[in-house]
């Protein structure tokens, strides 16, 4: 179930790097490809009265992988956007509890 949030990057950007980027990311979890959500978030970044280019970064939500999993995540994430043109991001990862994580009405 990881669901990562692209802020601030093209979604031609995460089109082209879905693939071999859910397929190394399951290799690093051990988790299934078919788990992971990509999603493009379109917001609009304001600065000192003008609307301007906002910092790319990527929120991952998943459980608990440990630090190593994240450090490998992160690596992964950044280094397939540079691929395709992203010059910099930033990845934060958002922890999620299994008991409070429910799917169709039950915990999973």
């Amino acid at each position: 179930m990881p669901q990562l949030r692209f802020h601030a990057i093209s979604a031609d950007y995460v089109r082209d790097i879905s693939l071999p980027l859910t397929e190394e990311l399951a290799a690093i979890i051990k988790c299934a490809r078919e788990h992971f959500v990509l999603e493009c978030v379109a917001s609009t970044y304001v600065w000192d009265g003008q609307v301007v280019l906002g910092q790319p970064f990527v929120e991952v939500y998943c459980f608990d992988r440990g630090e190593e999993a994240y450090d490998r995540m992160a690596e992964a994430i950044t280094r397939h956007l540079q691929a395709v043109g992203c010059p910099n991001v930033d990845v934060t990862f958002l922890l999620l509890e299994r008991r409070r994580y429910y799917e169709d009405g039950r915990h999973f």
